[in-house]
């Protein structure tokens, strides 16, 4: 059950201004960096259930009459902000996937480490906030070749560039990117949508719009579709989230999460729930 939401490759680092918004795993891509020489690692639980499914474009119950398709993965996420225009950010994780009498799967998911370099100021220039972030992507340790595998078994990086701007209280972003890994992987191209609103000093309200395309390759039960083949076919989702977060202590914050897929091709239907406890910091 390759993952169709997961926390943020940017830390609780990349929050708006470091003040306005508090830490954020949910939102993928923000283009505004922390304060210099401030950090942070988060800490996430993020559960996928689907009992219906996409075979190519065509929806139905998954195999053997709607059994449960579920996920559940812990995420740790870490940050650092060396310079005012420059973010580090690492992710990894261990996840284990179930499905209906089938043996349990468990592993590492894929590791990924990133820079994000902000080229656009919104504070010193007359534009919204740019940056380009570029990652590279390991492969983690699972069994591939069935239908609850927990990711495509893949290396390869991920490009995007990311505009934002602020309105008093309210923060909106926009990330559009490019994912390629070896293995006969389709390419990616990814774009996340992300809202949020300072409701107070410790409240923000987030709402996140995900959407993955695939480059042209199998359907699952089209010409040519074998269980081993399961990391080539042509996966694509539209995901809908929404955040609600609190910081509970001047360093430490609290969110929840709540997703749901919209449409996809070869792909869970899902729910996703989730939580994130951050810790930010601050190198002296």
């Amino acid at each position: 059950m390759r993952s169709t939401f997961t926390v943020s490759a940017w830390p609780a680092a990349a929050f708006l201004l470091s003040t306005l918004f508090p830490p954020c795993a949910f939102a993928d891509g923000l283009p505004w960096i922390a304060e210099p020489g401030t950090g942070s690692i988060d800490l996430s639980y993020v559960r996928q259930n689907a009992s219906k499914f996409w075979a190519g474009t065509r929806k139905g119950p998954t195999p053997g009459g709607g059994q449960d398709l579920t996920q559940s993965t812990v995420w740790v996420t870490a940050g650092y902000a060396p310079h005012d225009a420059v973010a580090v950010d690492a992710r990894l994780g261990w996840a284990r996937s179930e499905f209906g009498d089938a043996p349990e799967l468990d592993g590492r998911s894929d590791f990924n480490v990133g820079v994000t370099w902000r080229v656009v100021d919104e504070l010193i220039q007359d534009w919204p906030s740019v940056a380009l972030r570029a990652g590279v992507i390991v492969a983690g340790d699972y069994e591939l070749g069935h239908i609850n595998s927990i990711g495509d078994g893949g290396d390869g990086f991920e490009a995007s560039v990311i505009v934002g701007k602020y309105f008093n209280r309210f923060g909106l972003a926009l990330e559009y990117g490019v994912r390629s890994r070896n293995n006969d992987i389709p390419t990616n191209t990814f774009a996340n949508l992300t809202a949020l609103l300072s409701v107070s000093e410790p409240l923000t309200l987030g709402l996140e719009y995900k959407r993955v395309n695939s480059d042209d390759s199998l359907d699952i039960g089209g010409p040519g579709f074998s269980p081993a083949r399961f990391p080539e076919v042509q996966e694509e989702s539209s995901v809908l989230g929404g955040l609600v977060s609190y910081r509970v202590a001047d360093n430490v914050n609290v969110s929840v999460f709540y997703g749901r897929t919209l449409d996809g091709r070869n792909t869970a239907d899902s729910s996703i729930v989730g939580g994130t406890v951050s810790y930010s910091f601050r190198r002296d």
